[in-house]
């Protein structure tokens, strides 16, 4: 497949799932944030930072997991864009408010620089072989690459159920994650 296509297909199928994530019920919704809270924790090692990300878009809230995560001890951090186009993490104190930055995403603004041990990934589609879909910034792309070379910081995709399909289409740039987290098998 030529990059092109690849890229088309990329455009078509985000989308549709940017469609289909519109028509998630509210009590499904609600269902797998329950779920989130419930699940057992113990894939987070005895890692202490763990970055997350402030839903936009109808992605699965995963707020109140870190409100869980924060309460028994850890430190949460949230994804804020550079000029480098490589996100940065900083710590969030989740009583502290968040800025809205140029792509209308939360982030905080003065919190310390982390290097987290656990992402949680969103994004638009997943695969089972651990590819994600997002925006189409290659913001968490050039984000896995750039930590991957000097930490060992865990990209853990995290979704809906209806948002993990067979295969999706990958360019070269494309970074693998080090686990999708399934809510229909917990």
């Amino acid at each position: 497949m030529s990059l092109e296509s690849t890229k088309f297909e990329k455009s078509q199928l985000r989308a549709n799932a940017l469609k289909d994530m519109k028509l998630i019920k509210s009590s499904e919704k609600l269902l797998y944030e329950k779920k989130l809270t419930e699940m057992n924790l113990s894939f987070l090692g005895s890692s202490q930072t763990i970055a997350g990300y402030y839903p936009i878009n109808n992605e699965l809230n995963i707020l109140p997991l870190l409100q869980l995560l924060s309460s028994i001890g850890y430190q949460i951090a949230l994804p804020c864009i550079t000029e480098k186009k490589i996100l940065d993490f900083r710590i969030w104190n989740m009583k502290k408010s968040l800025v809205k930055n140029r792509y209308k995403i939360h982030e905080p603004v003065d919190g310390i620089l982390s290097i987290p041990e656990i992402v949680l990934v969103p994004g638009l589609l997943f695969d089972k072989s651990l590819h994600r879909l997002g925006y189409g910034g290659g913001f968490y792309d050039r984000t896995i690459q750039h930590f991957r070379q000097k930490d060992n910081t865990k990209f853990i995709g995290i979704c809906y159920p209806a948002q993990i399909i067979p295969k999706l289409p990958r360019a070269e740039h494309d970074q693998k994650l080090d686990f999708l987290v399934n809510l229909d098998e917990i």
